[in-house]
């Protein structure tokens, strides 16, 4: 398997000509043997999980809310507030993620209203993430081509812990707003946003802004901190679940390999957690099929269970496994955790359907030529990449 040398996380810098010069970017990924039929079903569009998962989500953070708002004034109002703050902040980060790969519903502006809602809630730019996280998908834990890559190294520990108290997530957040409010994009960021969303970007976070200023400046007049508890302290100080749950994705595992069984981690837990984190305690299956739904991941691991490397119980073994490595590579940086593999292919005598398709020529009036028509069924979605920029997705014709 190519490696490369861990040094420089920009996105600009030598690692990222070292990850081009190795063939690791926007490379062809390993992809466990699912037969086409039983793909065709877990990548099904539904509106109604998320419909009754996103009321359930919003009936608990108001009813959390209305909870600290009879006991303000007392120290009781401390209990109410503190699980609202983990639903607004904590969980958030799962439905931004799911609405944004656009199938955690099946009709496309209920994802999109979802995603916005959730991005602000935690704090989080869409326009940003949006492309970032297509870059993830696409380059996942590539050194120099990965921008979401929550745990480097050398570990940066208590850049981790400040992550885990908000501060990070707070100075993170505001700077770059700050900085894209007057129109500034970094060449981090030119490296995967296209010019086209500047605009988007730009707009989005004189908004979030705004809205700040506006609870800021109303919780001045009302001489009352009551208002900064729903809107502005909550996605700091309530950000804390989020890392324990996404911190355990790649921590601590492989870096610069074309096998996400070798940089994810699926971790069994219980209905609980499965419905704060919208399924992607199954991360190593989201990577690999990002277009499942994220209803359909615990089908999915089933499919695929036996050509993966055996799953955690409990984010607590996860975290037990990751503490250690992350202080042995302070001092050995090259050091991972190294996954057993199944003999490659034995969970199905199927070949997988293609995993990724290239798009053929330039788009001519907003469309590009990907494959032949009859390849899909109606509701069915493939991936695409176009001219080497991050993956896109396609649905199928109606």
């Amino acid at each position: 398997m190519n490696r490369i040398p861990f040094n420089d996380y920009s996105l600009a810098g030598r690692d990222t000509a070292a990850a081009i010069e190795n063939g690791l970017v926007e490379a062809t990924w390993y992809a466990s043997p699912v037969p086409r039929d039983r793909m065709r079903e877990l990548l099904e569009r539904r509106d109604g999980p998320a419909i009754r998962d996103a009321l359930l989500w919003f009936a608990l953070i108001l009813g959390s809310g209305f909870g600290g708002f009879l006991l303000w004034g007392t120290w009781w109002a401390v209990f109410p507030f503190a699980v609202y703050s983990i639903l607004y902040a904590s969980t958030s980060g799962s439905r931004w993620h799911e609405s944004g790969h656009g199938t955690a519903f099946k009709t496309d502006w209920m994802n999109n209203v979802l995603y916005e809602v959730a991005s602000f809630m935690g704090v989080k730019n869409a326009t940003r993430w949006r492309w970032s996280h297509a870059r993830h998908h696409s380059d996942t834990i590539i050194v120099g081509r990965d921008p979401e890559i929550a745990v480097t190294r050398p570990p940066k520990l208590f850049s981790v812990f400040l992550a885990f108290v908000g501060v990070s997530t707070a100075l993170i957040f505001f700077g770059q707003a700050f900085r894209h409010c007057i129109g500034l994009v970094s060449r981090e960021e030119r490296a995967f946003i296209p010019e086209s969303e500047y605009g988007k970007l730009i707009l989005r976070a004189r908004i979030y802004l705004l809205v700040y200023a506006s609870v800021i400046g109303l919780a001045v007049y009302l001489h009352s901190v009551l208002p900064l508890m729903y809107f502005v302290l909550p996605s700091f100080y309530g950000m804390w679940l989020d890392m324990f749950y996404s911190d355990t994705q790649h921590a601590g595992l492989a870096q610069n390999v074309l096998d996400h069984r070798l940089n994810c981690r699926t971790i069994y837990t219980g209905a609980i957690s499965r419905f704060l984190y919208w399924h992607m305690n199954y991360h190593l299956e989201h990577h690999m099929f990002p277009m499942v739904p994220y209803h359909n991941l615990a089908r999915l691991h089933e499919a695929m269970k036996a050509d993966c490397p055996k799953p955690y119980n409990g984010f607590l073994a996860a975290w037990r496994e990751i503490i250690p490595v992350l202080f042995r590579q302070l001092k050995d940086r090259d050091y991972c955790i190294q996954r057993e593999l199944p003999t490659p292919g034995i969970s199905s005598g199927a070949p997988p359907a293609p995993h990724v398709f290239t798009a053929k020529g330039r788009p001519v009036d907003g469309w590009v030529e990907v494959c032949a028509s009859s390849f899909l069924r109606m509701e069915e979605v493939i991936r695409y990449e176009l001219r080497r920029r991050s993956r896109l997705h396609l649905p199928s014709p109606s």
